[in-house]
């Protein structure tokens, strides 16, 4: 067999082994893509860098572990990026593994730099998507009335964080991470009235949709799956997980695209065997 039929018929063992190896060599050694960083998640991170010493952005979570993959290494990012800026926040979620998942997210990270819960930042916990708008709406006139206790039962008066949050006037920014289409309560029931911040951090089926609202000003940055992830960590001068998976995914969409090329090589180079 010529190497032109033969580039037509590599074994499938071959072939899984070979996109074994490219997927598995960005997870496993220090090997990365270049990653380039779109406007979208430049305004993600700038409105962050903006968000006033004096005031407290909400992280609202709205993902659980089947789109983990993709969402918590943007959770991830958003919270270091606070961390690293000292700038303090509450976790808000409206799915129940994510609201475990971002606990632990923010205590891990949170000793990382020397962060004390009720100081620095504070969980707000879980609350059913039922209550969703009215959590929400209630929010822009009494924050700690609207939530009431943190994840462990205490009462928001009683924590520091919480001494001088009393509307949505004392919120600098929200930052929602969602697989879904959530954030619209919080484009009309905060943005719309009160012009607070909002950034979006999306999965890559859902992130397509978030560029209207991006060109419509309604939210000032973007996170796209676990790409939006990577630039995000790019940003903050990091290469963690989001960047080696996007990596690896870039190097098995390499390893098909060749194969594509190598298998109509061998074709179109066969039937001019075979004609001439």
């Amino acid at each position: 067999m010529s190497w032109f039929n033969k580039l037509q018929h590599i074994d499938s063992k071959i072939l899984y082994l070979l996109l074994a190896v490219v997927v598995a060599l960005p997870l496993v050694i220090n090997f990365t893509m270049p990653v380039v960083v779109t406007p979208a998640a430049r305004g993600a991170y700038d409105a962050i860098e903006k968000l006033p010493a004096d005031k407290l952005a909400i992280v609202d979570v709205y993902w659980a572990a089947g789109t983990s993959a993709e969402n918590k290494p943007q959770t991830e990012a958003i919270i270091r990026h606070l961390f690293m800026r000292n700038k303090k926040f509450a976790v808000l979620a409206f799915d129940v593994q994510g609201s475990q998942f971002t606990d632990e997210i923010a205590n891990r990270i949170g000793k990382e730099y020397g962060k004390v819960y009720g100081v620095d930042w504070v969980d707000w916990g879980y609350r059913p998507v039922a209550v969703e708008p009215l959590v929400i709406q209630g929010m822009a006139k009494d924050v700690i009335g609207s939530i009431v206790t943190d994840i462990n039962g205490t009462p928001l008066k009683q924590i520091p964080i919480m001494k001088n949050v009393r509307t949505i006037k004392d919120i600098g920014l929200v930052a929602e991470i969602t697989p879904a289409e959530t954030i619209k309560y919080w484009i009309s029931l905060i943005h719309a009235p009160y012009r607070t911040p909002l950034i979006l951090a999306a999965t890559s089926i859902f992130g397509p949709e978030g560029f209207n609202m991006l060109d419509a000003g309604q939210v000032d940055g973007l996170l796209v799956g676990m790409r939006g992830a990577a630039e995000y960590e790019k940003l903050l001068g990091r290469s963690d997980f989001a960047t080696r998976g996007t990596s690896a995914l870039s190097s098995s969409h390499l390893l098909i695209i060749l194969l594509i090329v190598a298998g109509n090589i061998g074709y179109i180079s066969s039937r001019r065997r075979r004609s001439g």
